[in-house]
């Protein structure tokens, strides 16, 4: 998006939102958040940097896996409570560009692993988005913070370390703060893909699936809402290929070069068809389905998605989707045509909007706050 919000980025937004009903919260953020980022949480405050806050004792001090190390560091001497939402593995680290782009991609992926371990050891508890997250976590845990583990007085259930806090959303959201924008672009899509082209990621194979829906005479648009940011990577680059290898996917696949606005999004969003995630086979996403979920529920959106992984199981759990045997272009577009049939599409709406109430931050917090109690009694 143009203010450079992902999907971490509203989970910070929307836990604090949550969050603020049982306590004073402030989100600090590295930059002056967009207009509609303020309009859309106006009642929380917000601080540009980490260094202009004076940490309290005993503050609870929410981190995620972009935090820097230094700012956990000041916290944690001032004596706040330190919290890891560790929902971003080091295993991604793998796809990213610059480590493939590297000359010494063992030393490019150390230094980023060292960082990351340093802020897992920093950490007075954390969150975790998944049962299986959890088991990932305690096997860290055993190899990097096992002098915890020997305290005679720990519990070794761990409960009092680690809190399941699974993808969700809050009431407090674009879409019921925003009006949709009046520049919205109209028609919109019919397919998007919302989330970004990265590496472990297969955006190709919506272009694939796409052109096999074309093929059997059956006319859909495709839109990348995100903005590629930096180093273009491989998956990036696989899809403009794809793009122009067929002469007739010009006017019906469209990248939002500049990113939309919330505002803009809103109406896409309520209009699209179905989403699509898909990927290839890859360990990462058997641990936790990825952020964009948040909008499948949010929206009530149908998401397309492979069987294999943790978003597959819920898709087919909820039935707010389609999934896909396999990433060719036949077994995409087979799922993408079952979404452009009305009668289906009410169907994985009406999942959507059913499944919701489970997704809800609001939900989740007197579980989340007693947790963050006991841990503040340590």
């Amino acid at each position: 998006m143009s203010s450079g919000l992902n999907g971490v980025g509203f989970r910070a937004w929307e836990l604090a939102c949550a969050l603020e009903h049982y306590d004073e919260v402030s989100v600090l953020t590295p930059d002056v958040p967009h207009a509609d980022v303020q309009e859309t949480w106006t009642g929380i405050p917000w601080n540009v940097g980490y260094s202009k806050v004076a940490p309290g004792d005993r503050d609870i001090y929410l981190y995620g896996f972009a935090t820097p190390v230094d700012s956990i560091r000041r916290f944690k001497a001032a004596g706040a409570i330190c919290i890891f939402d560790a929902i971003v593995w080091p295993l991604e680290y793998t796809t990213y560009q610059r480590v493939h782009d590297s000359d010494d991609r063992p030393s490019k992926y150390r230094a980023l692993l060292e960082t990351y371990l340093m802020r897992l050891r920093l950490a007075d508890g954390y969150f975790v988005a998944s049962e299986t997250e959890k088991q990932v976590l305690t096997g860290l845990l055993t190899t990097c913070r096992f002098d915890l583990l020997l305290e005679p007085t720990q519990d070794m259930s761990l409960d009092d370390l680690l809190w399941l806090l699974p993808v969700g959303f809050s009431d407090v959201n674009e879409r019921t703060r925003l009006k949709p924008s009046a520049q919205s672009p109209t028609p919109g899509p019919d397919f998007v893909w919302n989330g970004g082209l990265w590496n472990h990621y297969s955006p190709v194979a919506a272009v694939r699936g796409l052109s096999s829906l074309l093929d059997s005479g059956h006319e859909a648009t495709l839109w990348f809402l995100y903005p590629q940011r930096g180093t273009p990577t491989a998956a990036y680059r696989a899809v403009e290929e794809a793009v122009a290898a067929d002469r007739r996917l010009a006017q019906h696949v469209t990248f939002c070069h500049g990113g939309l606005s919330l505002a803009d999004r809103i109406t896409v969003m309520e209009t699209a068809r179905a989403t699509l995630c898909l990927y290839e086979p890859h360990v990462l996403w058997d641990l936790c389905p990825p952020m964009r979920l948040r909008e499948t529920v949010l929206y009530e959106l149908p998401v397309i998605a492979p069987r294999r992984g943790a978003l597959g199981n819920i898709v087919a759990n909820q039935g707010f989707g389609a999934t896909t045997a396999s990433l060719s272009a036949d077994d995409v577009a087979e799922a993408m045509f079952s979404c452009l049939q009305d009668d289906h599409a009410a169907g994985m709406r009406g999942a959507a909007a059913s499944s919701s109430e489970s997704f809800r931050y609001e939900a989740m917090m007197p579980g989340v706050a007693t947790w963050l109690d006991r841990v503040r009694a340590r």
